[in-house]
């Protein structure tokens, strides 16, 4: 019998310990187990959309217009020029080649906007009072400009003649022998019945006629 009891208390005390070691060994699992990885958040954006160039604002700018105007007296080409709307008188002198040396233009304001159609007058007597109008006896400096004698520069400085006009008149005059009355020039291409009521009291016919 003292036997079998202490068998009993042998495997007693092994299942004692065995399940007192699977515990230790448990618990040593289960603190030394390593926590497991958390996935990384996956973060989801939305679609891109690619930036697209704002339209640009700026328009094409729209056309200026022009302004045509003569430029005469004592600059290096006397002529008609064309330039955009807007231009002054200092953009009408250097079109024209500048003035001569010597010209003295303080009587001009080079600033001014030009006007369409205007005579730009460098070195010249300025007419008396504006353009003459018709009727008007306002003469240039010396008396009536004899016709059938002038030079291209004694003809500029009748209003409303320029350096075309003037040669187209010194042309007239050769090929018909000269003006036999003042009212030919009205048979001198460009000049018509309004310039010719501004000329009439400000020109002759002289011994050439």
């Amino acid at each position: 019998m003292e036997t079998v009891n202490s068998l009993d208390f042998d495997r007693r005390t092994l299942a004692i310990l065995a399940a007192v070691l699977a515990a230790a060994v448990g618990l040593t699992l289960f603190f030394t187990r390593s926590p497991s990885a958390q996935p990384a958040p996956v973060v989801v954006s939305g679609p891109t959309t690619p930036s697209t160039p704002a339209p640009s604002t700026s328009a094409r700018p729209s056309p200026s217009g022009e302004v045509v105007v003569e430029v005469v007296g004592k600059v290096l080409r006397p002529s008609v020029v064309t330039l955009p709307a807007g231009s002054r008188v200092q953009d009408a002198v250097e079109a024209a080649g500048g003035a001569k040396p010597g010209v003295d233009t303080s009587d001009q304001n080079l600033a001014r906007v030009l006007a369409d159609g205007e005579q730009i007058r460098i070195g010249l007597a300025p007419p008396t009072g504006p353009r003459a109008s018709p009727g008007s006896s306002a003469a240039p400096a010396g008396g009536p400009v004899d016709i059938n004698s002038a030079s291209l520069e004694d003809l500029q400085e009748i209003p409303g003649v320029g350096p075309v006009i003037a040669a187209r008149i010194v042309t007239y005059r050769e090929q018909n022998g000269g003006f036999r009355a003042v009212e030919e020039l009205l048979e001198v291409s460009g000049i018509g019945e309004v310039t010719f009521a501004q000329m009439q009291p400000l020109v002759t016919v002289g011994a050439g006629g």
